[in-house]
């Protein structure tokens, strides 16, 4: 038959747990406050993101406007052929990248 726990032991274990859950909280608190600053982060990409592709979505439409135009056919095709250029992994107009289907409408704005 094993003895019940001492007052002096069951003491030690509740200090024990208040310890190990201050240091718990300090690291949530540590945790909450990265991800807040991972997310400021990501916003702020996100709007930088957008706003360079509003410019260049104006670009193109500019381009594809004086597509026709044989004063700038040169110029509009090499400007049209940068913007259409890809990278491995991603994809131009019309596009599918691995799963991924870019539509327009579904952009958040900013």
């Amino acid at each position: 038959k094993k003895a019940a726990p001492s007052a002096a032991a069951a003491a030690s274990n509740n200090v024990k747990r208040s310890g190990s859950n201050t240091n718990s909280n300090a690291e949530v608190k540590r945790l909450q406050a990265e991800l807040h600053e991972m997310t400021l982060t990501v916003e702020g990409v996100e709007k930088e993101r957008d706003f360079y592709f509003g410019k260049l979505r104006n670009i193109e439409e500019l381009c594809q406007d004086k597509e026709g135009d044989e004063t700038h056919a040169d110029f509009v095709a090499l400007v049209l052929e940068i913007l259409y250029q890809t990278e491995d992994g991603f994809g131009g107009p019309g596009d599918e990248v691995e799963g991924e289907e870019y539509e327009e409408d579904e952009q958040e704005e900013y």
